[in-house]
């Protein structure tokens, strides 16, 4: 099921629909590899029409533009600039789609997908694409990204070539197996610790900057009668990459984005498998910080920002997206802060080098696919064109700053102050693209059942032998499957 969302019918959750027409700049064409592109600068065919639908995730409106405690950040931007484009192109019709909140993304998508009513344009992981690529599901944007983006100014990035939009590293990063484009990577997200100073100042401690200092404030929050840490999420993984960096260079040989194929291979060869010293260490000083957690923390649906709101904890590790928040939430009444992910030093395990984390995140918040279904209906000239025009800086620059929860992935957009320098940190470093141990770097079948092996782990409910043995059989599962699809070679 899904629900429809028109600015005219603002309130309701079945809307109007928005009309215009199309602007395009290429013709469609059946087929997963994308349709033939049109040539530079050669005009569509006229008269072209049609139902574009889009699911946009993050920046689905909100059911009202008055603020308030339930509503701290009203949003409609995406429908503004619908209606503008649409007011200039008559002839389309665009509706915006609402998915039920009570089904999780990934589900929902694969209905749809299955019922053959996936929307045109779909907020999607491309590590869910990336094991998708043989349903036929998704169009490879190369072609299109090749092209020059009409809307930009003549002269700027994108004017030439539509790809010279985004920044370069965080979007490279978003290739598949096959070495594809499949979505439109509009902003960028990275992860901090948010801390309570109120509680901190009362405590008598002060962020933590290596792993041995955030062991010694969680002991003294909690002898000061507070629940450290409401829960531990990417900063495992950031363990994992600082305990293996002495190994990256023989891992990932070029130094740039770690590849399905290396990570495969470097299980393959038993450079990154759960048997290794390095990862026994990964999952003892991961153990360790269970302790501090809340109790509830593994459970399902647990609302970790409510507790953080509450004062129930004194940390919540959550991503870019929480500065917005918590600035424009009118219950917040104590001081906060960030601090960014502690870091394993030489003195806190012989396998660190004492290089600060890789920053998690990159192009993972707004990552906009195009279904094979918009060729099925004719419209994929249509997707591409309003994609250009959404992404266009002038245009980018008022979705994502409306918002305010994640950093632009768009060269020329303005940059939320709080986040000018996690910016720079995204896009001129690798960050999770390039750590091995990151899991999307793993098969989402095998990937989640890791996941879970790592959950029974910390919960105590199998030891650590058995979850080393369950995680090293599901790795090597996926790094044989991998290796024999693709073709690839190991070194």
């Amino acid at each position: 099921m899904m629900n429809r969302l028109s600015r005219r019918g603002f309130l309701q959750v079945s809307g109007l629909t928005i009309t215009g027409a199309l602007l395009a700049s290429c013709v469609p064409a059946g087929g997963q590899q994308g349709a033939a592109p049109q040539a530079a600068g050669e005009p569509a065919a006229g008269g072209m029409s049609g139902h574009l639908q889009l699911w946009v995730q993050a920046y689905t409106p909100t059911e009202s533009m008055e603020q308030g405690p339930n509503n701290p950040i009203p949003h409609n931007m995406i429908e503004v600039l619908a209606d503008e484009y649409m007011e200039s192109h008559p002839g389309a019709e665009l509706e915006i789609i609402r998915k039920p909140a009570n089904v999780a993304d990934h589900e929902w998508i694969v209905t749809q997908q299955a019922g053959g009513t996936i929307p045109h344009i779909v907020w999607s992981h491309s590590f869910w694409i990336q094991d998708e690529l043989d349903k036929g599901w998704w169009v490879a944007l190369d072609p299109y990204f090749d092209q020059p983006n009409p809307y930009v100014e003549a002269g700027q990035p994108g004017s030439e070539r539509w790809l010279d939009q985004f920044y370069e590293i965080p979007t490279e990063a978003k290739r598949l197996q096959d070495g594809k484009l499949y979505v439109v990577p509009i902003d960028l997200v990275t992860t901090f610790f948010f801390y309570n100073r109120d509680i901190f100042n009362e405590a008598g401690v002060e962020p933590p900057t290596t792993y041995g200092e955030w062991i010694e404030t969680q002991t003294k929050l909690q002898d000061f009668g507070v629940i450290p840490n409401a829960r531990l999420v990417w900063y495992q993984s950031q363990i994992g990459a600082m305990l293996y960096a002495k190994k990256e260079e023989a891992i990932n040989k070029d130094g740039g984005v770690a590849s399905l194929q290396e990570v495969a291979c470097a299980i393959e060869t038993e450079l990154y498998r759960a048997t290794n010293p390095e990862f026994v260490e990964w999952m003892n000083m991961s153990k360790n910080l269970i302790q501090y957690l809340a109790p509830d923390w593994a459970a399902a649906n647990t609302d970790f920002n409510r507790k953080f709101l509450n004062k129930e904890v004194a940390v919540f590790e959550d991503g870019s997206w929480r500065f917005g928040s918590l600035k424009a939430d009118p219950l917040v009444d104590f001081e906060w802060g960030s601090f960014y992910a502690p870091t394993i030093t030489e003195q806190d395990s012989p396998f660190a080098t004492g290089r600060a984390a890789p920053p998690i995140g990159g192009a993972t918040a707004a990552q906009w696919a195009v279904s094979t279904r918009s060729e099925r209906d004719g419209i994929l000239p249509l997707v591409i064109d309003f994609l250009r025009f959404v992404t266009a800086p002038q245009n980018a620059n008022r979705l994502i700053s409306e918002l305010g929860q994640f950093l632009p992935n768009i060269k020329g957009v303005d940059v939320n102050p709080d986040l000018k320098e996690p910016l720079r940190a995204i896009t001129e470093g690798l960050g999770e693209a390039g750590m091995v141990t990151y899991p999307d770097k793993i098969g989402t079948e095998q990937r989640e059942k890791i996941a879970q092996v790592w959950t029974d782990f910390h919960l105590d409910q199998i030891t650590q032998e058995e979850a080393q043995q369950q995680i090293d059989a599901l790795m090597t599962e996926y790094a044989t499957k991998a290796i024999a699809d693709n073709g690839w070679t190991c070194e």
